[in-house]
């Protein structure tokens, strides 16, 4: 009788435990996913590997910004511009303002030569061919200018003539004219002149090479400097020949112009087809020629050159003109540079880019 009632015990605990085990069982089931291993196991599918958790990151920022050029800094060459394809831009490249409405601003078009005055901070541009002022003023001016080549013995008489009449001028002088004649160059300077640069040895200089040309303008240069204490700004080419390369060099030398001129006055010929030269013809030709912010070619060696001058220089005032040197009729040259118009470009995006005004550009190119 004890001994069934022990079977009885051992059965019912055994019952328990199952039951227990049972209700866990069920718990387990609707509390939580079926483990993985069993779900593999009744499909016959390979157990798949968990998803890893990101690490926890206490205030964590939002998604990571593509790096930006910082102040200063512009994207290299072939970088991606970007979503959208739009590059990002070049500071100082924004978007011009427009004008005004009720402002009027000339219009320039590509392939345009403008002078920049006074532009800094950029490579030097070439040598731009003037011949004729290119100031605007509301009175009328006239340019003498006088050549130095070899001859001098005229030139204390030629000074006298101008200080007589109260008339300032552009020398244009070989530089070995001026090393040979210091003294006379000081006095064309103590006269109130302005000497300026027509090469070193009045060669032909578009015959020759860049190195020689480049040469001749330094040491003509220097030379001058040295006896006027001044650094001459424009050139003027020997026979008044010139070429790209030519133009090229004397713009990087730091000459932005080269004069040319509008009458030659013929002084430096005894006849011209078969005509001969005298003082009279001098004095018909410049007159007869004269225009606004002409540049009359004159030397000072010419043949009736000093007998001449009086009649002309009371002439050119009869006519209205003020006299004035060369240098007077041109923007400010030290600085300035000649620029090819691009397209696209405007006179706004021209003045932001070299750090001059627009009616600075307006005014050294003649623009209406």
């Amino acid at each position: 009788m004890l001994r069934a009632k022990k079977i009885d015990r051992k059965k019912w605990l055994v019952l328990s435990a199952a039951c227990v085990l049972l209700v866990a069982g069920i718990i387990i089931v609707f509390a939580t996913p079926l483990p993985a291993k069993l779900i593999a196991a009744w499909s016959g599918r390979p157990e798949a590997e968990p998803p890893a958790a990101p690490p926890a990151q206490p205030d964590a920022p939002g998604p990571a910004e593509e790096p930006q050029p910082g102040p200063g800094e512009t994207p290299e060459p072939g970088d991606d511009p970007g979503p959208g394809g739009e590059e990002t831009p070049i500071p100082g490249d924004e978007t011009e303002p427009e004008p005004e409405p009720d402002r009027q601003v000339p219009v320039i078009y590509a392939g345009q030569e403008l002078i920049i005055p006074q532009a800094s901070g950029i490579a030097r541009g070439k040598s731009q061919v003037i011949r004729e002022g290119l100031a605007e003023v509301a009175d009328k001016q006239i340019a003498l200018t006088f050549d130095a080549g070899w001859l001098y013995e005229q030139t204390e008489d030629l000074l006298a003539v101008l200080a007589e009449y109260d008339v300032k001028c552009t020398f244009f002088a070989r530089a070995r004219w001026v090393e040979a004649h210091p003294r006379l160059a000081e006095e064309i300077v103590r006269h109130g002149h302005v000497i300026e640069n027509h090469s070193l040895t009045h060669g032909h200089l578009i015959n020759m090479s860049a190195e020689e040309i480049v040469a001749e303008m330094r040491e003509s240069t220097r030379l001058i400097t040295r006896v006027t204490g001044r650094t001459p700004c424009l050139f003027r080419p020997p026979y008044g020949e010139y070429n790209e390369t030519l133009l090229d060099i004397a713009g990087r030398e730091g000459y932005p112009y080269t004069v040319l001129w509008t009458v030659d006055s013929h002084d430096w010929a005894e006849e011209i087809g078969g005509r001969e030269v005298t003082t009279q013809y001098l004095i018909d030709r410049v007159l007869d020629n004269a225009s606004h912010k002409g540049i009359i070619l004159m030397h000072l060696g010419g043949y009736h050159t000093v007998e001449a001058l009086p009649a002309i220089i009371t002439g050119l005032r009869e006519q209205g003109y003020t006299l004035v040197p060369v240098n007077e009729m041109l923007p400010p040259a030290t600085g300035g540079i000649t620029v090819t118009v691009k397209a696209g470009d405007t006179l706004y995006s021209l003045a932001k880019r070299f750090g001059v005004s627009v009616e600075q550009i307006i005014s050294a190119n003649n623009l209406s």
